[in-house]
């Protein structure tokens, strides 16, 4: 007699740990009021283009509220390298190497992050 698995039948809608609805995460569409200040501060007193400005803007905000979020780091890493790479006209290498640099100094500061969010909960 021949055994046959049975499937489980997945449920309409988002399944259990689909982030595809998160409303504060990078590609959020609206800025609270805080980063709405913290975005302008940027812009006018360290006179950051305001495109870099967003991105790092959504990405404190991203790891804020979901600091295990390793897509967020790649994601603004690409987003920085694309952005340096049409206004600066960087070619392969130097694209390849800003995108290993950025995403570097961007892990660096998550596992920063990342530790300082576990001893403050200690």
């Amino acid at each position: 007699m021949a055994v046959i698995p049975t499937q489980i039948k997945r449920k309409r809608g988002g399944q259990k740990g689909n982030r595809n609805a998160c409303k504060h995460g990078f590609y959020s569409s609206t800025l609270s009021p805080a980063e709405i200040c913290q975005f302008q501060n940027i812009t006018n007193l360290e006179g950051i283009d305001p495109e870099i400005a967003l991105i790092r803007v959504k990405l404190q905000s991203s790891l804020r509220y979901d600091p295990d979020n390793r897509r967020v780091i790649r994601e603004a890493s690409r987003l920085l390298v694309k952005w340096y790479s049409k206004n600066y006209r960087l070619d392969r290498t130097d694209r390849n190497y800003l995108r290993t640099f950025i995403t570097n100094i961007l892990e660096i500061t998550f596992m920063r992050h990342s530790a300082s969010l576990h001893d403050s909960q200690i």
